[in-house]
């Protein structure tokens, strides 16, 4: 599966995330990292961030997942085949000159769009978006609120709204006992070889727990992950 939700501007290095097989998420490029503790820390143009959730160094890798014998795929314990990684699929919502899609397996739920524009984004709603008569502006502004990229648009007229604000690099934030945000166009590619995401927007898993790895999916709140740093 793959997301083209835009070109990377010519003028911005690549970045690229990959997920390596039971072991940390390296990044090739230049971020702006920042762990729990909003401290900005300098890569270099490259990291390797934990995500097995037992580095004694996070948001760093420290080799712990090969002492702890950690198993990173989807699907390897009873827990997780009887509840199974969920389905990558977007529905897409039409209305008011842009086209709003969701991917629910992306969602962590933290409800920016419900409280944003509870108007147009309504669970108790059918359909749960609804863009008749909404604001454009306001619409996309939503939408990019959406840390995980679960939403996303795209314009009937490109240029009918004010463009988003870019950094020079994408931003890469560990969030106190939770995920790894990314913000900026980055390539997420998997253990596989295969690019999972092209984008400006991912929650990336740092527990080991993720039913939908690299992608969050809340497990952390579950198994009450807690990371500092």
């Amino acid at each position: 599966m793959q997301e083209r939700p835009g070109q990377i501007p010519q003028s911005m290095p690549k970045v690229t995330i990959t997920e390596t097989k039971d072991g940390p998420l390296v990044i090739e490029g230049q971020i702006n990292l920042t762990d729990a503790r909003r401290v900005e820390i300098d890569t270099h143009g490259n990291a390797r961030l934990c995500r097995c959730g037992m580095s004694g160094a996070k948001p760093f890798c420290d080799n712990s997942h090969t002492a702890e014998d950690f198993g990173a795929e989807s699907g390897q314990s009873e827990e997780e085949f009887l509840d199974p990684k969920p389905v990558s699929r977007r529905r897409e919502y039409n209305g008011s000159g842009v086209t709003v899609s969701f991917d629910a397996s992306r969602c962590i739920h933290v409800a920016e769009c419900l409280k944003l524009m509870p108007e147009t984004f309504n669970l108790k709603a059918r359909p749960w978006i609804n863009l008749v008569d909404a604001d454009l502006q306001k619409v996309v502004d939503t939408v990019r609120n959406c840390p995980s990229g679960a939403l996303r648009y795209e314009l009937d007229e490109p240029g009918s709204v004010e463009p988003e604000s870019t950094d020079e690099a994408p931003t890469v934030r560990a969030w106190r006992n939770g995920p790894i945000r990314i913000k900026g166009e980055v390539e997420i590619v998997n253990k596989d070889g295969e690019t999972v995401l092209e984008g400006d927007r991912a929650v990336l898993c740092r527990c080991g727990a993720s039913r939908n790895k690299p992608f969050c999916d809340n497990s952390h709140k579950l198994i009450k992950f807690t990371a500092i740093t």
